[in-house]
């Protein structure tokens, strides 16, 4: 019974570790990615005014560019939430399983050697 119980725990810990995680992920996202736009979007605003024969297709190529880090980064950010909150994909699933088990095999086998 108490194996059940410290199992339970343990599952209970890891989940609140990875929501802690995600919480993490989401606030560095927010910070950095406002920073990113914002220096983005003025930089260029600096650079139309102060350029007078500025191309408008370089223009959209860097404004594509300060949208594309946070949009990127967005996508990575909704799977990490999607993983923790239960909609697990099924190769991570299967990858975490592998990983469980390799390093179990290895624990035992380190343990098993004489010591001799």
């Amino acid at each position: 019974m108490a194996s059940k119980s410290l199992a339970a725990y343990k599952r209970a810990e890891k989940k609140v570790k990875d929501i802690k995680g995600f919480y993490r992920h989401l606030t560095i996202y927010l910070i950095v990615n406002a920073i990113i736009v914002i220096e983005g979007l003025e930089g260029i605003n600096f650079l139309e005014l102060n350029t007078s024969d500025i191309d408008p297709s370089f223009v959209e190529w860097l404004v594509w560019n300060v949208f594309s880090v946070p949009l990127l980064w967005g996508i990575v950010l909704l799977i990490h939430g999607l993983q923790v909150y239960s909609f697990h994909i099924p190769i991570l699933k299967k990858w975490e399983a592998e990983q469980i088990r390799k390093m179990m095999e290895k624990e035992e086998t380190k343990n098993n050697k004489p010591l001799i």
